[in-house]
């Protein structure tokens, strides 16, 4: 159970942080989409802007309900469903996740467009599919070797209490 809290409390304030970032980020390229599209005059670019905007918004939101999710656990639950709720704050990925794909969609789209000039696209996606790809395996290994083990532990709780 300290373990439980203890991460809980790391995940919000690690959550917590990335808000500040992405509320730092999206006035700066708000400003840099009027100024750029200002300049240029070109459409692509105001939608570029747009949709790297919009990503930076999806990942705030997301990063606020994931910050009070972890922050606001309740460990006066009867423990059944508050190992329930552990267990499902610690999957790997959950349904939810979706709009955090949706993010990285928009963003790669959004860097596409503003590099589409500049660099070779293919060349473009190489990169961000590989920076995506090691993020993933980064992101995997570390649930594996942390977090797996307490949603494991909570699960066979779980299991012996039900009487499985």
């Amino acid at each position: 159970m300290s373990n439980l809290i203890k991460e809980d409390s790391r995940y919000a304030s690690i959550f917590k942080a990335l808000k500040i970032v992405y509320r730092t980020f999206i006035p700066i390229y708000v400003i840099l989409t009027i100024v750029i599209y200002l300049i240029s005059k070109d459409i692509m670019d105001l939608i570029a802007g747009l949709t790297i905007i919009s990503s930076f918004v999806i990942f705030l939101i997301f990063l606020g309900k994931y910050q009070n999710e972890y922050k606001n656990a309740d460990y006066s639950l009867p423990t059944l469903t508050m190992l329930k709720n552990a267990a499902s704050r610690y999957q790997p990925i959950r349904p939810k996740d979706v709009w955090v794909i949706l993010a990285l969609v928009l963003m790669d789209i959004g860097f596409s467009i503003n590099s589409t000039n500049k660099v070779d696209l293919l060349t473009f996606q190489i990169y961000f599919g590989a920076f995506f790809t090691l993020a993933l395996i980064i992101g995997f290994t570390i649930w594996y070797l942390k977090y797996k083990p307490l949603r494991d532990h909570a699960l066979e709780i779980i299991a012996e209490i039900e009487g499985e």
